[in-house]
């Protein structure tokens, strides 16, 4: 007996985000680890039934240790072509992996059906009568009219030769000589006597062919160990990209199910916005194990796919409705603790599970707002802080062009008549009115305009920024470009439509039309985590051009590019120039006769909601290249899949485009780790800045500007650790303390001070002493730096910060380092992940140590918003208390380390030399977008600022990709610092303050 894959359910590989993919994984993999323990935890995946791939699902399960996977659904042309070339078992590669790293070993099964008739060999009328369990007419027996037969002593060769037959005609498919056939069907193996007869039966046959042919040898056996026959025996060829969109036979394509059941697919990303946001407020797993299980069992691949029937329907939106009101709940109890108050309810509410969500906060009260992402989020016109509650009143957005935008009316221009949107870009109401097609297959009929086709009465307000009909509704908001993201280079606009759909054989969408000569060029995104670009074929049928859109739909050329972004999944085509449909719902009076039995009627009014980027610049148009979004684009997917969660007061039901207002400047900060209680090691919400500086004032002005231009908060201390009293670089710090807290410490041991004394240079400490590793005398060019930063270091980690938050971690940097626009939700981030991982010493900012590491590097996509593992080196990082402390209690080991580099020495105590008890963690996590640039020239230190440098562009990332080929640097030491005086004076300055005295 084995476990396959070991998920929740086989999920569905089209709607579904890789959040939810990975819980429902993760959720499976927990219930048989607690159940059976480690070791039956799968490292092969079984994926039979989900109606087309995606490299996604591929990629997760590289990451959570698979070593293959096995698939069936793939277009019956496509396995046709594969098959030909022996191509049906590949490395799956991902469209970023240039090295192959990520590779995982794929078998696509060759024929039909996962049932016995279609997975002995190719002709189902003879696979089909050694199906045992069809013998006497078992599940209505073979409908080729040939039934299966008992195997007998007197048979048996005969039979045996029969499917031997089928077996090689398989196998000459493959590149091995290693065949799979699997044995089973849905709903199998209820009796023992069914399992018995299927033994039984088998065992006589594999008897008789393994004792009487040469060269066969057949057995039972599971999913690994075919895996393990066939690997090694042959080298498989590549293969990149995605298996959509399915088809089973003739023009049958499997696009309806993108958009069947829209409604349910929304409420699918409600629970997902909730559970994440619950885990921004530090609710763990455990707590939320029931809702995770919740949102897991809607993956099935007939879930959200909106496959099934109306009762079960009905059954996966309870599930849903009564989790997210759970962990809304949980939310509210965790803000109530926190922010002291007594009454907190969540404004969004649903009165039944398959009811529309309403907004149930009066406008009037005060409300508390959370921001679930490591990035701010605005509100109106004020800024919510990453993972910060704060008290604001209510409204915030509201439908029309932005306050501030007084170029609005000149851009946005919207039809008189019909109020549809003509510029930046045409909106249309569009209806497919079809003949036949059902929950999994779409089938174009007669294409219409809504308006023309329904001749309602439309209401226009706002000049067209709200349009309705009784049946459907539209209202757009322009949203703020963040300033980090340029002006003038985009426009933001959010299309939130409701709509109910009660006429039979109608599918309604929304084509998006600018002027974009994008050739036939169209992007979607796989899974909220990669994308996939489609070329429009004009040989065939338009079924087969509509694609899962998760998230995303892109066109583009090299002036301009349109992006569509959506809260839920549906389908979308471009099946013109410069156009993008996007499905809103669908209804379909009959079935398809795919398994359920049913058509698709059970519509109910739904919301859906847009946010449509044009923008002109800082895109790649290159159709040599992978699709990539831009940092504005990525900025705005975060916000739009994790908006704010907003809890007040119970009133009267609202508008749905309700907001927020800021009334008070007070911040209402999360302790973000519920799991670390009594410690405050998790509570990274204020990170002072600690900058060492000596005298390079001009690099330390181009530093501070781009500080001044990230989202730094002023208000937190800036402390600046000055090597001297340098008149120049003094006075520069002076004219910044009227806009940073600035906090001045003087290393009281500078050489630039004392230049003639310890530690700078003594000439007398050089008598007698034969010198370091290398025979090199004791010299201030080698010392200086060294103990300042190390009374640096523990100045700073020993002060008692004079502000609202407690200060657990600090980020150090030199004066000759600019940082990103957003260096400091990068930090907070990149915190929330390491700060409690015993494994991690904190994070770095610069995946190539400072360019000193250009081959060693972690390989990171174009475009990619990841944090990676890595070792330390060297540059500027933000590490925790505990970590410092575990360098205190090391002291001995770093200070007689003859290593001149304070950051080498920290290197060397993660080494194997050093004793476990002492060894400091050697991972760090790092950005997958560098945020700090070194700017001087001949080496880490020069004396004039570069020409080649640049600032650092924005980082978003949340998610860690894991490295398992890491160790820690080794290197000889460099010397410099041996000389006992220095060794002493090292010790005395890192000494626990207990220890002074003694």
């Amino acid at each position: 007996l084995e476990f396959v894959t070991g998920g929740w359910v086989q999920p569905d590989e089209a709607n579904t985000q890789r959040y939810a993919i990975e819980i429902q994984l993760q959720e499976g993999h927990d219930w048989l680890r607690q159940t059976f323990g480690d070791h039956v935890i799968p490292k092969f995946a079984w994926s039979i039934d989900p109606f087309g791939y995606s490299p996604t699902m591929a990629d997760i399960l590289k990451d959570y240790g698979f070593q293959g996977m096995l698939i069936q659904r793939v277009h019956y042309a496509v396995k046709k072509e594969l098959a030909q070339r022996k191509h049906l078992e590949f490395n799956w590669r991902q469209t970023y992996d240039d090295t192959g790293d990520h590779d995982i070993f794929t078998h696509v099964m060759p024929f039909y059906s996962y049932d016995v008739p279609h997975t002995c060999g190719p002709d189902p009328s003879v696979c089909c009568q050694f199906d045992f369990a069809r013998i006497n007419n078992g599940y209505g027996g073979c409908p080729w009219h040939k039934p299966a037969e008992r195997i007998t002593h007197s048979n048996v060769a005969r039979r045996s030769k029969l499917i031997l037959d089928q077996w090689q005609k398989k196998a000459s498919l493959y590149r091995s000589n290693v065949v799979l056939v699997p044995l089973g069907d849905d709903f199998r193996y209820r009796t023992n006597n069914e399992a018995e007869e299927q033994y039984n039966n088998f065992q006589m046959i594999f008897d008789y062919l393994n004792a009487n042919v040469k060269g066969v040898q057949v057995q039972f056996g599971t999913l690994s160990d075919y895996f393990n026959a066939v690997r090694g025996t042959f080298q498989p060829p590549l293969l990149k990209g995605s298996f959509f969109t399915y088809a089973d036979r003739d023009q049958d394509y499997w696009s309806g199910y993108f958009t069947s059941r829209v409604f349910d697919k929304a409420l699918d990303r409600k629970l997902e916005q909730v559970l994440f946001a619950a885990s921004a407020m530090g609710a763990t797993p455990e707590e939320m194990r029931e809702h995770r299980r919740s949102l897991s069992l809607f993956q099935h691949h007939d879930g959200v796919t909106g496959t099934a029937k109306d009762i079960v329907v009905e059954d996966y939106a309870r599930y849903m409705h009564n989790a997210i009101e759970n962990v809304q709940k949980w939310m509210v109890d965790k803000l109530k603790t926190n922010l002291n108050t007594s009454s907190l309810q969540p404004c969004w509410k649903a009165s039944a599970p398959r009811s529309l969500g309403y907004f149930d906060c009066k406008l009037s009260q005060p409300a508390i707002v959370f921001n679930p992402l490591p990035i701010q989020q605005s509100c109106g016109d004020m800024i919510v802080p990453s993972h910060s509650a704060i008290q604001a009143t209510l409204p915030c957005e509201n439908a029309g062009p932005l306050k501030s935008d007084t170029t609005a009316s000149s851009i946005i221009k919207f039809d008189p008549i019909t109020g549809m949107m003509i510029e930046p870009f045409k909106e249309e109401w569009m209806v497919w009115k079809v003949r036949k097609g059902g929950a999994y297959l779409f089938f174009p009929g007669d294409q219409v305009k809504y308006l023309d086709h329904r001749k309602e009465k439309v209401t226009i307000q706002q000049n067209g920024f709200i349009v309705s009909t009784s049946k459907w509704e539209r209202t757009i908001i322009q949203k703020k470009v963040p300033n980090e993201f340029g002006t003038g280079s985009a426009t933001v606009l959010d299309f939130i439509f409701k709509t109910k759909l009660e006429i039979d054989n109608e599918e309604w969408f929304v084509r998006f039309n600018a002027p974009i000569s994008n050739k036939g060029v169209f992007h979607t995104d796989l899974n909220g985590a990669n994308f996939d670009t489609h070329h429009f074929r004009s040989d065939l049928p338009i079924q087969s051009q509509v694609f899962p859109m998760p998230t995303l739909a892109s066109i583009e050329d090299s002036n301009q590019r349109l992006t569509v972004l959506s809260e839920h999944a549906q389908g979308t085509a471009s099946l013109k120039d410069g156009t993008i449909d996007v499905w809103l719902d669908r209804r379909l009076l009959r079935d398809d006769e795919r398994g359920l039995g049913q058509g698709v009627r059970d519509n109910v009014l739904t919301k859906t909601r847009f946010r449509l980027l044009l923008e002109t610049e800082n895109y790649d148009s290159d159709p040599s290249t992978e699709f990539e979004i831009t940092q504005l684009c990525k900025a705005m997917w975060d916000e739009l899949n994790h908006p704010l969660e907003i809890f007040g007061g119970i009133g009267n039901p609202t508008s749905l485009m309700g907001g927020l207002i800021e009334t008070t400047e007070k911040m209402l900060h999360l302790d973000n780790n519920e799991k670390n209680k009594g410690s405050s090691e998790g509570n990274t919400n204020a990170v002072p800045f600690v900058f060492m500086v000596h005298d390079r004032v001009d690099y330390f002005k181009v530093a501070i500007e781009s500080l001044r231009n990230s989202d730094f908060p002023k208000k937190l201390p800036l402390i600046i650790s000055h090597d001297g009293h340098v008149p120049e670089m003094m006075e520069y710090v002076k004219s910044l303390k009227s806009e940073f807290n600035v906090i001045q410490i003087f290393h009281p041991h500078a050489c630039y001070d004392h230049p003639h004394e310890f530690p700078a240079d003594a000439p007398e400490l050089n008598e007698g002493y034969e010198g370091d590793i290398y025979h090199n005398k004791r010299s201030p060019w080698a010392t200086c730096a060294k103990h300042h930063w190390i009374w640096m270091t523990k100045t700073v980690f020993d002060m008692d910060f004079d502000i609202e938050d407690s200060v657990e971690s600090i980020f150090f940097i030199e004066e000759d380092y600019v940082v990103s626009p957003t260096i400091y939700s990068t930090i907070m981030q990149g915190l929330s992940l390491a700060v409690n991982d015993s494994k991690y010493f904190g994070i770095i900012f610069d995946r190539t140590n400072s360019g000193t590491d250009k081959a060693k590097v972690p390989h990171v996509r174009a475009g990619e918003q990841d944090w990676h593992e890595m070792y330390f080196k060297t540059g500027p990082f933000a590490i925790g208390r505990k970590t410092w402390q575990k360098v205190i209690n090391a002291r001995d080991v770093f200070c007689e380390r003859d290593e001149y580099n304070w950051d080498w020495t920290l290197v060397y105590l993660m080494s194997q030399e050093v004793k476990e008890d002492l060894r400091l963690p050697y991972l760090v996590l790092v950005p997958s977008v560098i945020q700090v640039t070194h700017i001087g020239t001949e080496g880490m230190h020069g004396s004039k600022i570069g020409n080649s440098w640049s600032i650092p562009k924005p980082f978003h990332g949340t998610d860690v990709i894991h490295s398992v080929s890491l160790s820690p640097t080794t290197f000889k030491a460099n010397g410099g610092f041996h000389h006992p005086k220095d060794i002493e004076h090292c010790k005395s300055i890192l000494a626990p303050k207990w220890q002074l005295f003694a």
